[in-house]
């Protein structure tokens, strides 16, 4: 008889398009794959890959199948989940490495405290290839910042809370204004390809100003240790639990209104794990209105993005 691990295989299969893409997600052999797959093609009387030298591709009988395992395989971890408000399973989650300096790193620890039987794995990354992962089901979720354009279909955004804008710069320049510095010192600037590097595009074009940009890099942290070494000044998101006052470095607001990031969770509209995200949306949310007033609500400024 058909397990619901086969019935994860099966789907994971229709959306990865490859049985050796399959076994690394799930940690099973391509063989033990290819035979899952098998067996409940034997047992259901249907065919649902058509199989290609590299890649699988859903046959229209399979396709109507693997949407009635996608309600069997959802409706059986919500069943998981209820009994006692209590979470459990595994959950596949990518988040920015700021996101975890900040409201949803804190969140992190209590959701481990008061669920121990929900094994939430992490993936680090960035903003854009997370998207992706999601839409074609290799993760459940994504903490990411706010998409920068409309929320593809089959996905859905959850905003968390939201970060202000600031400039960071040496200790020692404390006494200088914002536009002094950004006319006058060397900026490292956020990678432009990401969201929030567009954001920081958006300040700069807010503010009327064109840097001298010394160097481009993708980490806020790389970002504010060059600083603190002196080799310019930056505008980054002010992580929640970002000790950069005591570090060597001056936080200025920018001047005009509060330009913020939105972070939150992206998932696919339906899946299995519907009732395990929604319960880890409420916690992150929740500990967030304690993360110095940076709830999504309590927040006032402006976004340029409209989701």
């Amino acid at each position: 008889m058909s397990s619901i691990r086969q019935f994860r295989t099966a789907l994971a299969a229709g959306k990865l398009g490859s049985f050796a893409e399959v076994g690394r997600q799930v940690g099973l052999t391509q063989a033990a794959v290819s035979l899952q797959i098998k067996n409940l093609e034997t047992e259901l009387g249907v065919k649902l890959f058509e199989r290609g030298p590299q890649s699988l591709t859903v046959t229209p009988d399979g396709r109507q199948v693997l949407e009635r395992l996608e309600k069997l395989v959802s409706d059986y971890d919500h069943m998981l989940a209820q009994p006692g408000g209590v979470l459990r399973g595994t959950l596949h989650v990518g988040a920015l490495v700021s996101a975890l300096m900040g409201s949803f790193g804190g969140a992190l620890a209590r959701i481990k405290r008061e669920y121990p039987a929900l094994d939430l794995r992490l993936l680090a990354g960035q903003s854009g290839e997370f998207a992706r992962m999601v839409a074609k089901g290799e993760l459940d979720a994504a903490v990411v910042a706010e998409p920068p354009y409309s929320v593809p279909a089959g996905l859905i955004w959850t905003p968390f809370y939201q970060e202000r804008l600031v400039l960071i710069a040496p200790q020692e320049m404390v006494r200088r204004t914002v536009l002094d510095l950004l006319h006058h010192e060397p900026f490292l600037q956020f990678d432009r390809s990401l969201w929030t590097g567009r954001l920081v595009g958006y300040a700069l074009e807010q503010l009327g100003i064109t840097p001298n940009i010394a160097l481009e890099l993708n980490s806020i942290e790389a970002i504010a240790q060059l600083v603190r070494q002196r080799y310019g000044v930056a505008i980054v998101p002010h992580l929640a639990n970002a000790e950069w006052s005591e570090q060597q470095l001056v936080v200025k607001d920018l001047p005009g209104p509060a330009i913020l990031r939105g972070v939150g969770m992206l998932e696919r509209r339906e899946h299995s794990k519907k009732a395990v995200t929604q319960a880890l949306c409420a916690l992150v949310a929740d500990g967030a209105r304690d993360a110095r007033g940076q709830t999504l609500n309590g927040s006032r400024g402006q976004t340029p993005y409209g989701v």
